[in-house]
């Protein structure tokens, strides 16, 4: 169980170290071009919902799923 709390914790930093890098890098340089592939399809989903366009421009998908995966994460790793 602490394992799976550990990849979760893994993804929220993976997702905020791409919204970071969203602010300096472009889409297509590196690092962003690795971290974009592996956070790409999580976004999409979650994008048909909030969709950006609707909110100014501002994507609020890497917030909703880092606080997600931190939530989810501090509940598996108390229960064990």
């Amino acid at each position: 169980m602490l394992m799976i709390a550990q990849l979760l914790h893994f993804m929220s930093g993976l997702l905020l170290i791409e919204a970071l890098l969203s602010w300096v890098v472009g889409p297509d340089d590196f690092p962003r071009n690795y971290t974009r592939q592996l956070t790409e399809p999580l976004y999409t989903p979650l994008r048909k919902v909030i969709d950006p366009q609707r909110m100014g421009g501002l994507d609020l998908s890497p917030l909703v799923y880092i606080f997600g995966l931190e939530i989810l994460a501090s509940a598996i790793a108390s229960a064990a």
